[in-house]
């Protein structure tokens, strides 16, 4: 099976921009531009995967993991541990929750052993509510984050291990805490974007 395949099985019917639609329209938060939705494509995690060379036994986190995507291709693509998504949008969180079932229980008995191990798991609410330092690896889809939001984020995985991999999307870290190792475009599912790929001093 391959990641398109993988996709097209768990997300084909998944609409994203209409669960996050109405799942800011629940919590009041419609114009709030800190949760503009954004979809990633399997050939963006690979690369990511690609730059960040995950080892076995690491743990994955995206903050902000909407449907569940980077998550799922996260632990199809690579021998984490675990990977974790957190999401503050209940209804995008329940949707990932769902495939993330669907993944477990009709496709990775499937796959080969090696895959067998590899936890997938979402969190509902604020990823700055939950404990994440034991992350080696995160993702953050923060185009529309604003400039404190992502000061606030810095300080967040200021907590990680020196080692630790961070990918951002068009806005970067200003933490000192991270070096900034490579930046990209890559084209994502809405359009070409910078991904930034930093690593904790």
């Amino acid at each position: 099976m391959t990641a398109t395949e993988l996709h097209d099985l768990l997300f084909g019917n998944v609409q994203g921009y209409s669960l996050s639609a109405s799942g800011r329209s629940k919590a009041g938060r419609e114009a709030d531009p800190v949760l503009t939705y954004g979809e990633i494509t399997p050939e963006s995690v690979q690369y990511m995967m690609e730059m960040t060379n995950p080892q076995p036994g690491e743990v994955f986190y995206d903050l902000g993991s909407g449907t569940g995507k980077a998550v799922i291709f996260a632990a199809f693509l690579a021998p984490f541990k675990r990977a974790t998504g957190i999401e503050l949008i209940e209804d995008l969180y329940q949707s990932a929750a769902d495939s993330a079932h669907r993944y477990k229980t009709e496709i990775q008995p499937q796959l080969p052993l090696e895959y067998q191990g590899r936890e997938v798991d979402f969190r509902h609410g604020s990823m700055f509510d939950h404990d994440t330092s034991d992350g080696d690896v995160f993702f953050t889809h923060c185009t529309c984050f604003d400039d404190a939001m992502m000061e606030q984020i810095g300080r967040k995985l200021e907590a990680c291990k020196p080692g630790t991999r961070v990918i951002t999307v068009t806005k970067g870290l200003t933490s000192p805490e991270f070096e900034l190792l490579h930046s990209a475009p890559f084209r994502l599912g809405w359009g070409e974007a910078t991904l930034c790929f930093y690593r904790r001093k």
